[in-house]
């Protein structure tokens, strides 16, 4: 029997350590505990809330599965063991979790709300909003969790008006759920209401000063108001709660090579690099601050490195990189075919645009794919009839060829829509010293 005691003793000590926030102390004991005892449900279910509080959720899952196999029919641990598959990344195994909850306990607020979580995460959106709706019908009351959930699968179909008002709803009915005030701003910095993103950022940081996804939102919106040394502030301060944080050392990347301290964003970039190799466009970005810095051999291997990326996948798959921008950095590494491998991307992914056809008929004609240039200019004519630069490049090409006449009709279209184009005045100069030489060889 004195084993028994001894557990028990072990359980009560690691509620105390758990009270004080001593997670190693706590665990400790429960496991001790758990080895006189291994039967005793309530103890897995402790052990796996106090591992998730010390952010070891891979860990926390199998005590809430045990707990789960010796108390099938609590719903606390089905709830947890939901919980902690979401924050994994586990949202299929995490929907089956919360339907056993719910047949547990139809009314479970959190069961609901975390469902819609995972539906979310999944982008199932449908599925999400008919979760949402049955939870109204089960529940008694309008639930906040809910609709704070429902919201963010709102605000990712950019259905901003109707996220807008759940969260205004969710506000109303429980103000103390976190980072509701945050998510409006989110909504406010998406419609275009900068200022009034600030007041929700500001409220939502004197409640919790030291929330890092909100410090990197209002950093953010303070960017989109042009306030660089305020928003470097902010991301300067999630590093010294986060030193690690890649997405605030990847912002103060940004803000110096926009600032011009080239020398700075290479070095933040190079760190996100070491800390996160699959940082989306880390290694474009990293490749401009050595082209700033004159390093073109360096960049070089980076930019091979990001269009490697770029092929594995669709094109679609990667809307956060700029391709036009990136295949202007491959022809500034003087990578003019890689280039307008990019530039191809960027057409299939957003359609025809004048200024990427301008810069693939670059790419084109640098790469010696002398007619891939030609149509990509006359693509671009088409789209517009004013591209100076597109006919500049077209009657070069006849030029050169040989094709005067067709080379004089770009001159002149082009000369039409500004007479004062120094480039076609050049090319107009050699084109009459080419046809007096053609006439004066025909004639001796």
């Amino acid at each position: 029997m004195s084993k028994w005691f001894d557990a028990e003793e072990h359980a009560d000590r690691a509620l105390e350590m758990y009270e004080r926030g001593r997670w190693a102390e706590a665990e400790a004991e429960l496991r001790k505990a758990i080895a006189l005892n291994p039967d005793q449900p309530e103890w897995h279910f402790n052990l796996g809330l106090t591992l998730e509080a010390a952010e070891r959720d891979a860990e926390a899952m199998p005590c809430y599965e045990r707990a789960v196999e010796l108390m099938p029919g609590q719903l606390d641990p089905l709830v947890a063991a939901g919980i902690v598959a979401n924050r994994l990344g586990k949202y299929e195994p995490a929907i089956k979790w919360f339907q056993r909850a719910l047949r547990v306990d139809s009314h479970c607020e959190l069961a609901y709300a975390h469902q819609i979580e995972s539906y979310v995460r999944l982008g199932d959106h449908d599925e999400a909003e008919t979760t949402f709706y049955l939870a109204q019908q089960a529940l008694e009351e309008r639930s906040a969790h809910c609709l704070a959930m429902v919201a963010e699968s709102l605000m990712q179909q950019c259905r901003y008006d109707r996220a807008e008002w759940c969260l205004w709803q969710a506000l109303r009915i429980d103000p103390t759920i976190p980072r509701l005030r945050a998510r409006l701003g989110a909504v406010y910095a998406a419609t275009g209401r900068p200022h009034r993103a600030l007041q929700m950022f500001l409220r939502d940081l004197r409640d919790d000063p030291g929330n890092i996804d909100t410090l990197l939102e209002y950093g953010e919106a303070l960017i989109d108001l042009g306030r660089m040394p305020e928003a470097s502030e902010k991301f300067r301060r999630i590093l010294e709660l986060e030193p690690a944080n890649v997405d605030a050392h990847f912002r103060l990347g940004d803000i110096a090579l926009a600032s011009g301290r080239y020398e700075q964003a290479h070095l933040e970039f190079e760190l996100v690099l070491k800390l996160d190799q699959h940082f989306p466009r880390i290694r474009a970005v990293l490749a401009e601050a050595l082209l700033r810095r004159g390093n073109i051999d360096a960049a070089r291997p980076h930019l091979g490195d990001e269009l490697d990326i770029l092929r594995a996948v669709d094109a679609s798959a990667v809307p956060e990189i700029d391709l036009n921008h990136f295949g202007g950095l491959l022809l500034e590494a003087g990578m003019p075919a890689e280039a307008a491998d990019a530039l191809e991307r960027a057409l299939v992914r957003d359609g025809d645009r004048p200024e990427v056809l301008r810069r693939l008929s670059l790419a084109r004609f640098r790469a010696g794919d002398r007619e891939g240039g030609v149509t990509a200019s006359r693509r671009a004519v088409r789209l517009d009839r004013t591209c100076v630069v597109s006919m500049h490049n077209l009657a070069l090409a006849a030029l050169e060829d040989g094709r005067l006449r067709i080379a004089s009709g770009w001159i002149r279209q082009g000369l039409e829509v500004d007479r004062h184009d120094d480039g076609l005045r050049r090319l107009r100069m050699r084109l009459w010293l080419k046809s007096f030489a053609r006439t004066f060889t025909r004639l001796f």
